[in-house]
C-alpha cells in the first residue's frame, strides 16, 4: 500500500514538472497624438450669398426708337461708358425750336424793355396819363415772363436730347438686353439693360440669435475677418471684412442679416452665389489642441487619457473651449506635449500599462490630412 501511495507522488510530481508557466497577456495597444499649442480662430460658420453692391437697370427717360446698344450683354463696362443710344433726331428739333422760341421772347422782351422806358420819360413831362404807363409795365412783365418760359423749354429741350445717350453710372457687368434695338420704347416705363457692380462685392448672411451679443461685442471693438469659400474650391479662402448688421431679428427664423464686403479682382465672387462663411470673432493665441477623437465623456463630464513616460495612462478631466470637426481646444487638462490617447480607450482605468504607438490622421477626400 506504502508503494502505490509513493509511486502516485512520483507520477503526480513528474506531471506538476511538465505544465508551462502561462505568460501574462501584453499591455492592451493604443495609439496616441501628442497635444499641440497653437493660434485658432474663434469663428461661426455659415453660409450667405453674393450680392452686387451697385445693382442698376436702366430705363428709357424719353419716349423714342431704341437705335443700338453700344456694348455687348455681358460686356465689362465703366462709368461713363456709352451703353445705349434712343434716336435724339425729334428731340434736336425740339430744341431748335426751343431756342427759336426762347430768341423770339427775348426780343419780345428786349422792345418792351424799350416801350416801358419811353412810357416812363413821357410819364415824367405829363405827356401821358398813369394808364398808359402801367400797360407799358404790363407789357414788360409779360415778356419777361415769356422769356423765362422760353429758357425753361429750351432747358427741359436740352434734358430730353441728352435723355438720349444713357452712359453707364457703374463700373460692373452689363446683363442681357431687354429690350432689342429698333423697338420704340416708352418714358419711365420700358427697361433697357441691368448693370451690376462686381468688385467689390458683398456677401450677405445670417447668424442664429444666441450668437447676436457676442458678435456685437466682438464687432464694436473692431472690424471683423470673414473667410468666403465656394463650395467648388473648398481651400480657396477669400477674406472680407463685415460691415454691416441689420437693425432687427427675424421674429420668424430667429436670425440676423449681416453683410461682408469682399475685393474681388478676379470675379471669382458673383451675385447670387451660394458660398460657405467663417465670421472670425478673434484668435485663441497659443491654445492646447488635442484631435476629436481623444475625448471621451463619462459620468463627472469630457475626459482624456494621457500616456506617461512609463506606458502607463492617466485618465483626466478636461474643460473644452472649442470644439471642431478634426479637432478641439482644451481650456483645462492637457498640457503641450503630452501624449494623449486617440484610439483603444475602451477599457482603459488610470495606471494601465499601455503599448502605445503614434496616431496618424485620416486622409481626406481631397487627399489632404
Amino acid at each position: 500500500m506504502k508503494r502505490v501511495f509513493a509511486c502516485s507522488i512520483i507520477v503526480a510530481v513528474l506531471a506538476a514538472c511538465g505544465k508551462k508557466p502561462v505568460a501574462a497577456p501584453p499591455p492592451p495597444p493604443v495609439t496616441f497624438a501628442v497635444a499641440e499649442s497653437r493660434d485658432v480662430p474663434l469663428t461661426i460658420d455659415t453660409f450667405g450669398n453674393g450680392v452686387s453692391i451697385t445693382d442698376v437697370t436702366f430705363q428709357a427717360q424719353v419716349t423714342g426708337t431704341l437705335t443700338r446698344y453700344a456694348v455687348p450683354e455681358g460686356a465689362m463696362v465703366k462709368e461713363g461708358d456709352l451703353i445705349i443710344q434712343i434716336d435724339p433726331a425729334p428731340y434736336q428739333a425740339a430744341l431748335q425750336e426751343a431756342q427759336g422760341n426762347l430768341d423770339s421772347a427775348r426780343a419780345q422782351l428786349a422792345n418792351m424793355q424799350v416801350t416801358l422806358e419811353r412810357q416812363q420819360a413821357l410819364y415824367k413831362t405829363k405827356t401821358i396819363d398813369l394808364a398808359d404807363l402801367q400797360t407799358a409795365e404790363a407789357n414788360q412783365l409779360q415778356a419777361q415772363g415769356n422769356t423765362q418760359t422760353a429758357e425753361g423749354e429750351l432747358a427741359n429741350a436740352q434734358i430730353n436730347l441728352a435723355y438720349c445717350t444713357i452712359k453707364s453710372t457703374v463700373n460692373g457687368k452689363a446683363g442681357i438686353y431687354l429690350v432689342d434695338a429698333g423697338n420704340l420704347v416708352t418714358a419711365n416705363t420700358t427697361k433697357l439693360i441691368n448693370i451690376q457692380q462686381l468688385d467689390p462685392i458683398y456677401v450677405e448672411f445670417t447668424i442664429s440669435e444666441n450668437d447676436f451679443d457676442k458678435v456685437r461685442g466682438y464687432f464694436q471693438n473692431g472690424s471683423l475677418p470673414v473667410e468666403a469659400t465656394i463650395p467648388g474650391a473648398p481651400d480657396a479662402k477669400i477674406t472680407g471684412v463685415l460691415t454691416f448688421l441689420d437693425n432687427a431679428i427675424s421674429s420668424k427664423t430667429g436670425t440676423l442679416t449681416l453683410r461682408a464686403q469682399f475685393p474681388n479682382q478676379d470675379g471669382r465672387l458673383w451675385p447670387g452665389l451660394y458660398v460657405n462663411i467663417s465670421l472670425v470673432l478673434t484668435t485663441l493665441k497659443d491654445a492646447v489642441t488635442v484631435p476629436s477623437p481623444c475625448v471621451m465623456i463619462g459620468q463627472k463630464g469630457p475626459y482624456v487619457f494621457v500616456v506617461n513616460d512609463d506606458n502607463t495612462v492617466t485618465q483626466q478631466l478636461v474643460t473644452l473651449r472649442e470644439k471642431r470637426i478634426d479637432f478641439v481646444v482644451v481650456e483645462k487638462g492637457v498640457q503641450p506635449g503630452q501624449k494623449v490617447v486617440t484610439a483603444g480607450q475602451l477599457g482603459l482605468n488610470s495606471g494601465a500599462k499601455v503599448t502605445p504607438s503614434p496616431w496618424q490622421p485620416p486622409v481626406s477626400a481631397n487627399g489632404g490630412k
